[in-house]
């Protein structure tokens, strides 16, 4: 044990000295070993819909459990809306022709049973403002995919698109990473996704920001904002989270 200690730690001192070489900042990392960082918030209907778990069996160990049921009470969380999300939204923001790299992983119970009826948002990069939609949102989707949104204050800057299989994925780790330089005028703008190391969206030169927005930030969890409002096949939702870094690269 003392040995896997050392190596850890040896590795954790080769990466920062490569990382300072090589201009990255790591602005967050974490494999929930020690729980969740106080400076992240919360927003759940109950006090236990987010929580550090260790996961039984192959190599999950610690991770974030979200869960979500129809019945809650949301009239106190973000917008009265269903949700269970981790915010990052108090020390870290994501400032325009910067770039990034974010990466998380999300494990799919092997019992989980997709909604039909409604896609429901499972990672995004919140705008400042307020009101509006997410400039990067990743969906499940009601046809049994992935779905990708990169989208402004402005219509016509919105994109879609639709990959992968989602049951295929039950039961597995997947492992994403977004490569992102936020960029309202759209010249220097990149948003690509990769999964398991494959890329799966991307798109260079198309806005990606909204105008003046120095504030934007990460979200990871479930969002179902028409669970209360249209037909759904679900009455509960439980995903689970693993490590999450967010870097700058330059």
């Amino acid at each position: 044990m003392r040995k896997i200690i050392q190596v850890a730690a040896l590795y954790l001192v080769s990466f920062s000295a490569f990382a300072e070489a090589h201009g990255i900042t790591i602005l967050f990392s974490s494999d929930w070993t020690n729980g969740i960082d106080k400076r992240i918030q919360y927003q759940e209907p109950r006090p236990d819909s987010i929580e550090p778990v260790k996961v039984d069996g192959g190599d999950l160990e610690r991770m974030i459990k979200v869960t979500i049921y129809k019945g809650d009470d949301y009239t106190h969380v973000a917008n009265g809306a269903p949700r269970a999300e981790l915010s990052f939204n108090g020390f870290i923001h994501f400032e325009q022709k910067r770039e990034y790299l974010i990466k998380w992983e999300i494990y799919i119970p092997e019992d989980y049973r997709f909604d039909t009826g409604q896609a429901e948002l499972v990672a995004q990069i919140h705008q400042g403002p307020a009101a509006g939609y997410p400039p990067f949102a990743l969906f499940f989707s009601g046809d049994g995919k992935y779905e990708v949104h990169n989208r402004t204050q402005s219509n016509i800057d919105s994109v879609n698109v639709f990959f992968g299989n989602l049951v295929n994925d039950r039961g597995h780790r997947v492992r994403w990473e977004l490569h992102y330089i936020p960029d309202a005028t759209g010249e220097g703008a990149v948003t690509e996704l990769k999964k398991d190391g494959e890329i799966v969206y991307a798109t260079r030169g198309v806005r990606n920001a909204y105008e003046g927005d120095e504030k934007s930030y990460l979200k990871l969890g479930i969002y179902k904002a028409d669970w209360l409002k249209k037909p759904s096949d679900v009455d509960s939702r439980i995903l689970y989270y693993g490590p999450v870094s967010v870097r700058i690269l330059k």
